[in-house]
């Protein structure tokens, strides 16, 4: 009885704790299908600012296809925004909307239709946070090879509109050698109709593309009309990096031609290079440097927080973090750990900065401080490439580390085990952590596979492991605690020890160890790979030579372990077992807390004073001391009222 209290305790504790620091968690408001209509809205508005000048002028209609496309689509933008915004503080677009559809009746000038089309597609990003550039700078390469493969037979190989298919359609493929056609066109406008298609024609949505592959070919179709330059790549080296001194990425993929000549010096050769080296320049993400990720995207938070959009100005803080900063972790933390963890509080001050909405001033004096702080990193590594013995040390450092978490949770519950005699749960405990390690080993193979989970995913996940390791020690705590008093664990031998070894309660040791030893194997695979990235390509057995001197020495500290163990009285045994369950739970809810606070998940509120013991679980965040705090006192609560019980008794 008292055994399932107190499991039901520590899974109800996870479960509240959960939803009591998620509710400060940022949201923006809307679900996925509200985003899906977000786009539409965008895009239907963007395609009217762009081709309205096709159908009316000077008043007058000159193509009635043209024409009933424009109160098509601005009709179908109203009803589409009243489904996303009826009701709510936001419904002033639905009214802005109904002003463009009376400029359309009224058969306004082009330029006053554009203006007010994208004018509320500025508000409607604005409001919403809804994501309008690529997370890093699209790859023309892909982007030529998505074309080739999606675009071509309509459009062309060249993107002139003469491809094999292209007389059999009606209306004709669009033309992006077209230059009164494409001035009017953003890679964001190209983004959305490659995503949605156009309706009453044969361009459909490419919903199977990922969205960096979209944006790749969007990217792509603004560049066609400008390969043939005669610039040398010096120059246009030059060019790009005295450009995106006046504009950054978001930038360049909202405006048209024509919007960032105006940005980049309009109507001289300067201008003109500088234009060419963005609609030109390509990069691999394969060979950007994590730090300079980092860079790019703290970059980018100003230009956000100044437009007022404060749910893209902290995504883009936080991505800084997870796809830039914390892939090199390690190596930072094996040359200077102080620095490290004062990179990590810097970059949890700024989402913490952008959450109050303080004054631009102070935002952009920690935005400064950031980027001076990834800049130190940036030289700490860049002239480092680790030693065969440095990688060795490393490579040995990370997986006896983590190891001795997962060994410490183990090794007790097979001590524990052993003493009751119940030979059969032991193969279900071996089987979880063998199964964990099989898997670990597989996903080294895929780690490819595994970095390009995002960041944020990775914490995420990380956290609820943990979370879910924290409610099993919780129980496990309590009950060895429980059974350390000689009486009841006779009584529980006696009595009840057979009714606990069942299928379901032996599949659930097995999970859990399976769980506690894949949460280390999978951390350590990201921390691996990283020291696989700055080790030469001859130095890499050392990686390997080091994760084996790690499982020897874990082997050892096993072998010593089970042998003095059992040379202990099951009293002092469960009692000393119990602290130290409950020591690991403390430091994991630490831990995991901190895991979902980095994905973004739970707020982060500083705590009075800078304390930080990673090993322990702190930090210095309110969210994680009360997690710590709050399951101590459920758990020492629960102990003192066992003891009462026992005293009634």
């Amino acid at each position: 009885m008292l055994l399932r209290y107190c499991l039901r305790a520590s899974l109800l504790f996870s479960c509240l704790f959960i939803f009591f620091i998620g509710g400060f968690s940022q949201s923006t408001g809307y679900t996925k299908e509200d985003n899906q209509k977000i786009q539409t809205v965008i895009h239907l508005l963007g395609y009217v600012a762009s081709d309205y000048q096709g159908a009316v002028s000077n008043k007058k209609v000159i193509s009635t296809t043209e024409y009933a496309e424009m109160t098509e689509f601005t009709s179908t933008a109203q009803e589409t925004a009243q489904q996303i915004f009826k009701g709510k503080k936001e419904d002033s677009i639905i009214l802005k909307i109904q002003q463009l559809q009376n400029f359309i009746h009224e058969k306004k000038d082009h330029k006053e239709v554009a203006y007010l089309a994208n004018g509320i597609n500025q508000d409607i990003i604005k409001i919403t946070g809804f994501r309008v550039a690529p997370a890093i700078w699209p790859d023309l390469v892909n982007g030529e090879r998505m074309y080739e493969l999606n675009c071509s037979s309509c459009h062309g190989a060249k993107g002139d509109g003469n491809g094999v298919l292209a007389k059999t359609l009606k209306p004709s493929p669009a033309d992006f050698m077209d230059d009164s056609f494409m001035n009017r066109i953003s890679p964001f406008n190209a983004y959305n109709t490659i995503r949605l298609g156009v309706n009453g024609t044969s361009m459909p949505g490419f919903t199977a593309l990922s969205d960096q592959q979209v944006w790749d070919v969007a990217f792509y179709i603004e560049s066609l009309r400008y390969k043939n330059n005669h610039l040398d790549s010096s120059m246009l080296a030059r060019s790009f990096n005295e450009a995106t001194q006046k504009v950054n990425l978001a930038t360049v993929a909202t405006s048209t031609d024509p919007e960032l000549l105006a940005r980049l010096k309009s109507g001289t050769q300067e201008g003109m290079n500088r234009l060419l080296s963005l609609r030109l320049h390509s990069t691999d993400e394969s060979q950007i440097n994590s730090l300079t990720i980092a860079k790019r995207d703290v970059n980018e938070v100003m230009a956000f927080y100044q437009a007022g959009n404060y749910i893209e100005a902290r995504q883009m803080a936080l991505a800084a973090y997870l796809n830039g900063i914390e892939p090199i972790e390690a190596q930072l933390r094996a040359d200077n750990p102080d620095f490290t963890a004062r990179l990590e509080q810097q970059m949890l001050g700024l989402r913490t900065i952008i959450n109050g909405k303080k004054p631009a001033k102070i935002v952009e004096k920690e935005i400064s401080t950031s980027l001076s702080m990834i800049s130190k990193a940036d030289k700490m590594l860049k002239n480092r490439k680790l030693t065969y013995w440095l990688a060795f040390l490393l490579s040995a450092s990370i997986l006896l580390r983590e190891g001795l978490e997962a060994f410490l949770i183990i090794a007790v519950m097979l001590t524990l085990i052993r003493k009751t005699g119940k030979k059969k749960t032991l193969l279900w405990i071996h089987g979880g952590w063998a199964l964990a390690i099989i898997a670990g080993f597989t996903g080294w193979f895929f780690s490819d596979w595994i970095l390009r989970i995002g960041g944020k995913n990775r914490e995420m996940m990380e956290g609820l492991v943990t979370l879910f390791a924290v409610c099993v020690l919780t129980f496990a705590g309590l009950w060895l605690h429980n059974n350390s008093n000689a009486k009841q664990w006779k009584k529980f031998v006696e009595e009840k020890i057979n009714k606990l070894i069942q299928t379901e309660n032996m599949i659930g040791l097995g999970a859990f160890s399976f769980m506690v030893v894949f949460r280390e194997a999978f951390e350590s695979i990201l921390f691996l790979q990283a020291v696989s990235l700055e080790t030469a390509s001859k130095d890499q057995s050392s990686i390997g030579l080091g994760v084996l001197a790690a499982f020897a020495v874990i082997a050892v500290l096993v072998i010593l372990f089970l042998k003095f163990s059992t040379r202990i009285p099951i009293r002092p045994l469960f009692r000393y077992s119990s602290w130290m369950i409950t020591l690991l739970a403390v430091v994991l809810i630490g831990d995991g807390v901190h895991a979902i606070q980095e994905a973004g998940f739970f707020s982060v509120t500083p705590f009075i004073f800078n304390l930080r013991l990673g090993w322990l679980g702190i930090y210095p965040t309110v969210e994680t001391m009360l997690s710590q705090i709050s399951l101590l006192v459920l758990i020492i609560g629960l102990w003192y009222i066992n003891k009462w019980r026992l005293k009634l008794a």
